[in-house]
């Protein structure tokens, strides 16, 4: 593969995933999904949430309270071909919850988790989307 399509495979799939993570942060979940194919598949949490709407509906059962940021490291993309690329990247995640409505700044206390990611990507007629995700925790607060 052309070195120049391997680098615009890398930069687009980078930003599909930095995309994700930023409509987390956001509370959008409609847009979360939208950036998985429509039988894509989210490994969290011991959950294997398949498809679009099983994704929302999950995300719907989260807790408004939470103040959260995901700081997205370590973000490595290998395109397999035109239409595949597989991707890795170190997520920390910063959460607080005071149990009543969002306070901001919240508290830090530092890092509630760092979690490794692994993701298969697709490209579809809308652009790259997540085939598979799967999150791995590698530290949790305690």
């Amino acid at each position: 593969m052309d070195r120049d399509v391997e680098r615009a495979i890398e930069c687009d799939c980078g930003q599909t995933l930095l995309r994700f993570y930023d409509a987390f942060d956001a509370w959008d979940y409609e847009g979360m999904a939208a950036l998985f194919t429509p039988d894509g598949v989210w490994h969290r949490a011991g959950k294997a949430l398949r498809g679009r709407q099983a994704i929302i509906a999950e995300m719907h059962r989260r807790p408004t309270s939470q103040v959260i940021r995901h700081v997205v490291t370590n973000l490595i993309v290998d395109a397999q071909d035109a239409v595949h690329a597989n991707a890795r990247l170190y997520l920390t995640v910063y959460r607080h919850d005071a149990g009543e409505r969002r306070v901001v700044p919240a508290p830090l206390q530092g890092p509630a988790l760092v979690l490794v990611v692994t993701a298969k990507l697709q490209r579809l007629s809308e652009g790259w989307r997540i085939a598979e995700q799967t999150m791995n925790r590698e530290f949790e607060q305690k």
